[in-house]
């Protein structure tokens, strides 16, 4: 069953049209796939073009500070890490249109209540919230890094003008001479700050789609938590049905009165019960194979997180690292909030990405670990061996919480998230030791 266009456009979350526009998601048919590489070409040319010209500023003019160099590595780190995500992710498109269409038939097949369309409807909305926070701080930060030449022009313009102190790059690059001089210098501006728009634009809807995704599962599982504890609820409406009907069988006698048929009524409770507990193994039959389908939407989403995910969380780790560092020593020497704003107005989208990967992971594991109770908490007492098998067999395989595990190592949870900080702080220490030792 193919994947329908409506489906398609939810599930991949809000920032799908950017991802498509920059042919990060490929489209159908011939002339849309040639569209689609044409823009993925100029999108992964972005990173290579700020990384190259970066590289060179260092091996060929070398800054003096250590806080500019650290700039330059941190220029050279962060689109690394971004163009390793947004490959990866172009390069396993089949198997995210594979995840897609488990995760649609299962919101097709499994819980279609209102409350299954209610939970999934939070999390639908949750998904839009992140992704405007999102693109509001990445704003931020790419107004900071585009304006803070022409402002540095400004405040920072000295009697004795060189060319190279009055007009500045958004990003640290070496370009042979002239590059300071019209219209070479415009021109290059015009191509960084395209080149910036399209690389923090592309790698951020990425990281919506997978957020997104974590978003969707962790519904999933909710969904299935509240299957499975509906399964005592139904039994106990189907049982008190039956009570009903039984109170009121009766049946005539010759004088006129009425009294209740034994021998009816125990066939009925006979076949009641043996009914409901037919009904109840069915219910519990579904549920399992829902999240066997929840498994497999899992296995896929953390195959096509595993490498470029587990290089973004070393890459933010040190970017953040640098970031702090650069505003530091620029506060405290020069005390010029213009040179230390483009380090400053970085640190909230990482910190943001960052935190939202590890807390989505953290979501998804929380809901998968209520399925225990879940299944404990239904009304298994009084059911049969068979139901009582299915269900130990479905407790064993849910005992083991669902975990996003990137790089075989890397689980996407708070304590995550706490080392990624502890780990800027040992490599902040060691920046600050080296430049104190200078």
């Amino acid at each position: 069953m193919s994947l329908a266009l409506s489906d398609l456009r939810t599930l991949q979350g809000s920032g799908a049209s950017i991802l498509r526009l920059l042919g990060v998601w490929w489209s159908q048919g011939r002339l849309g796939r040639l569209r689609s590489a044409a823009s993925a070409i100029v999108t992964l040319s972005a990173y290579v073009w700020l990384t190259v010209f970066a590289a060179l500023k260092l091996i060929i003019d070398p800054p003096e500070q250590l806080e500019d160099i650290s700039l330059c590595c941190f220029v050279i780190v962060i689109c690394f890490g971004y163009f390793i995500k947004v490959a990866f992710f172009i390069y396993k498109r089949d198997a995210l249109r594979e995840l897609l269409q488990i995760l649609s038939d299962v919101r097709g097949s499994y819980g279609n209540g209102k409350s299954s369309h209610r939970i999934r409807s939070r999390n639908q909305k949750l998904s839009r919230r992140l992704y405007i926070f999102m693109q509001v701080a990445l704003i931020q930060g790419l107004v900071a890094w585009l304006s803070t030449p022409l402002l540095a022009r400004v405040f920072l313009a000295s009697d004795q003008e060189s060319p190279e102190s009055a007009r500045q790059f958004p990003v640290p690059l070496w370009f042979p001479e002239y590059m300071y001089q019209s219209p070479s210098y415009e021109l290059l501006y015009v191509v960084q700050a395209f080149c910036l728009l399209v690389g923090t634009q592309s790698a951020t809807c990425v990281d919506a789609f997978f957020i997104h995704i974590m978003l969707v599962v962790a519904a999933e599982l909710e969904v299935l938590n509240g299957n499975i504890t509906a399964m005592q609820k139904d039994r106990l409406t189907v049982q008190g049905t039956e009570y009903q009907q039984r109170s009121h069988l009766t049946v005539p006698k010759r004088d006129g009165w009425t009294v209740e048929s034994n021998d009816y009524l125990q066939s009925t409770e006979h076949v009641s019960f043996e009914s409901i507990a037919n009904d109840m193994y069915l219910q519990l039959v579904k549920n399992i194979h829902h999240h066997h389908e929840i498994l497999r939407s899992v296995s896929f989403l953390q195959r096509v997180m595993n490498v470029s995910i587990f290089i973004l969380l070393f890459v933010n780790m040190a970017d953040l690292c640098s970031c702090i560092f650069v505003s530091a020593v620029v506060l405290q020497r020069d005390g010029h909030i213009t040179k230390a704003l483009k380090p400053l107005m970085t640190i909230p989208p990482i910190l943001y990405e960052t935190g939202l990967y590890c807390i989505a992971g953290q979501m998804l594991t929380d809901q998968s670990e209520k399925l225990v109770n879940s299944a404990a908490s239904c009304d298994w007492a009084d059911c049969d061996a068979r139901f009582k098998r299915s269900l130990l067999v479905f407790i064993t395989v849910a005992a083991r919480p669902l975990e996003i595990t990137v790089g075989k190592t890397c689980k996407l949870s708070k304590q995550m998230l706490v080392q990624v900080l502890n780990g800027t702080y040992g490599l902040l220490n060691l920046l600050y030791h080296f430049h104190g030792t200078q």
